[in-house]
């Protein structure tokens, strides 16, 4: 599946739509993402279901 747009969007429609029981992202790297914030912390903020964070 390819999607193009805002990612965390686009990851919580395609868990919604493959009803996943768990999303696995990779951690970001970038310094600033430890201040704005990564598309990892906004799903996990959300809470809406189970989120692994690699590194």
């Amino acid at each position: 599946m390819c999607r193009r747009g805002d990612a965390y969007t686009d990851l919580c429609a395609a868990a919604d739509e493959t009803h996943a029981d768990l999303v696995v992202v990779g951690a970001s790297e970038q310094a600033g993402h430890r201040f704005v914030g990564s598309v990892a912390t906004r799903l996990v903020r959300t809470g809406r279901r189970p989120i692994v964070v690699v590194p």
